[in-house]
């Protein structure tokens, strides 16, 4: 509704000029706020100054001006009408040819719509700018505020250049629409969730997730339902794959969380993902990924079963890591059996019989080997270990065991009980043979040969022998051990006179050429 107000009110007035003013006329719906005011009128010209006169005429100039007094003050208010306040000012003065601003303020006394304000700017003035524009007619300027909320205040500003002296008096009219609303809340839930779990688990261990989620909307979310899918390799104690919790209602800014305790079973790296949905909201999901790995390392030791002692044996420890995750300061050692000796362990620092290699990282999948040579000259089964150890805790070993072999040593011995002997008298000859060595011998083969002044009749022994021209052999005998002593017993005739010379021959797999012993026997 549009109300004209007739409300005379000079607010912006200037009282530094004696011009006359001109107030807003009412023919356009807009009451006048001033009028106009014109001093006497004169008559034809005034008289020469060069003409004498008894007494002042009044349409001659005056020597001086007195003072101009303004009726209006340079600040007025426009009081609530159609639901707006509007307040305007002016400075008090301004100097001809000057410009000068003229201020308002609109405020809202209750809702509106359709704010206008008019300004009719007095004669004396000319427009310069205005902020807010404004469109311009002429001395016509008007304000357009549209609609204002109860307490809203509004601010405008126009300069104007002063070209004549006198009291100048701007006109304000103002107009609104009073209205009234009717709103709705226009709102949307917006969910988002938040899952955590640890970045790494062994095999067996717990895994703790947690489900945060949290309305970051403007109403509340209804039916807010999580489901938590466990991967391959995550076992819960339900023994269910798909996990479902029902959260309700969840207001603005609200959080709710979800724990849940499942197991690691296979190593690899697992992705556990969470859905929710909600009836009014859109669906959202988070994953939370974990590492279901091993610290492991391998350790192998390899070398001969059999060695000669006196020999050199050449050993390998090979280290592997066989977990999921890097090694690092990893220790190896390989310490050497009593009896034994290091001839050389490359790259290794060695302190006694022990040998130790240090690597500062090893990768996943990554091996190393490591040479380390033994000799000893005490025949037996040694074992050899090597272990090692790295800063993460992961350790292992092995070991192998060689057999050093010594030499067999074999003393042959051949004795006769009877020396001389005459023809047709009987002796025993008595043959011994000792494993002094310290390794066992085998196929041992004892030939005793006769020459044709004695004649050997019966044989016996620890393996069974027989008699062939002259000739006595016995049976080979195995696994003759060391400090072992084997004896045989030849009874033997003599034939004729003569110095007769008994030979022994003794074989065996350590000795392939025969050793020989001789035995003389005379014969009268």
């Amino acid at each position: 509704m549009k109300r004209q107000f007739g409300f005379v009110a000079s607010l912006l007035v200037m009282c530094a000029t004696t011009l006359m003013w001109t107030g807003c006329s009412s023919s356009d719906g807009y009451t006048n706020i001033a009028e106009q005011h014109y001093g006497m009128e004169c008559p034809s010209p005034c008289p020469p100054a060069d003409c004498p006169a008894v007494c002042p005429d009044p349409c001659c100039e005056p020597l001086c001006k007195p003072a101009p007094q303004c009726r209006y003050p340079n600040t007025n208010e426009l009081d609530c009408v159609d639901g707006i306040t509007v307040t305007a000012s002016n400075p008090e003065m301004c100097m001809l040819g000057d410009q000068y601003p003229i201020e308002f303020e609109v405020c809202a006394c209750k809702d509106v719509c359709d704010v206008e304000v008019s300004v009719h700017l007095p004669d004396g003035v000319t427009y310069e700018r205005s902020h807010p524009s404004a469109d311009v007619d002429g001395k016509e300027l008007t304000f357009h505020f549209g609609s204002m909320r109860a307490g809203e205040v509004r601010h405008a500003k126009v300069w104007v250049e002063c070209q004549c002296e006198g009291e100048l008096c701007a006109c304000f009219c103002a107009k609104a629409t009073p209205v009234r609303f009717c709103a709705i809340l226009c709102a949307k839930p917006w969910l988002v969730c938040q899952k955590c779990g640890p970045e790494e688990v062994c095999p067996g261990d717990p895994i703790n997730y947690t489900i945060t989620v949290t309305n970051r909307g403007s109403c509340a979310a209804e039916d807010v339902v999580v489901r938590d899918t466990l991967p391959e390799g995550v076992l819960h104690a339900s023994g269910q794959s798909t996990l479902t919790y029902r959260l309700g209602s969840l207001a603005p800014c609200e959080s709710k969380t979800v724990n849940i305790c499942a197991q690691a079973c296979a190593r690899g790296e697992v992705c556990n993902t969470a859905v929710v949905t909600s009836s009014n909201a859109d669906s959202v999901s988070c994953q939370a990924c974990t590492c279901i790995c091993v610290c492991d390392v391998e350790l192998i030791k390899d070398g001969p079963q059999q060695m000669q002692i006196g020999e050199s044996a050449d050993y390998t420890v090979t280290v592997r890591n066989t977990g999921d995750k890097p090694l690092t300061d990893v220790v190896v050692t390989d310490c050497a059996p009593s009896g034994t000796s290091i001839v050389a362990a490359e790259g290794a620092r060695v302190n006694g019989n022990q040998a130790v290699w240090r690597l500062r990282s090893l990768d996943v999948n990554e091996s190393v080997t490591f040479n380390i040579t033994l000799t000893t000259c005490t025949a037996g089964c040694f074992t050899n270990r090597a272990s090692v150890k790295t800063c993460q805790g992961c350790c292992d070993s092995d070991e192998i065991g060689t057999r050093w072999r010594g030499s067999a040593a074999l003393n042959v011995c051949i004795v006769d009980s009877e020396d001389p002997i005459c023809v047709g008298d009987f002796t025993t000859y008595t043959i011994t043979i000792v494993n002094q060595g310290s390794e066992q011998d085998d196929n041992v083969r004892v030939v005793v040969r006769f020459p044709s002044e004695i004649v050997p009749v019966s044989v016996s022994g620890d393996s069974p022998g027989s008699i062939s021209n002259g000739t006595v052999t016995f049976e080979p005998y195995d696994n003759f051990s060391p400090r072992q002593t084997l004896k045989y017993r030849i009874r033997a005739r003599a034939n004729r006179p003569g110095d007769a010379r008994i030979m022994t021959e003794v074989s065996s797999d350590t000795f392939g050429s025969p050793i020989t012993q001789q035995e003389s026997t005379i014969v009268n």
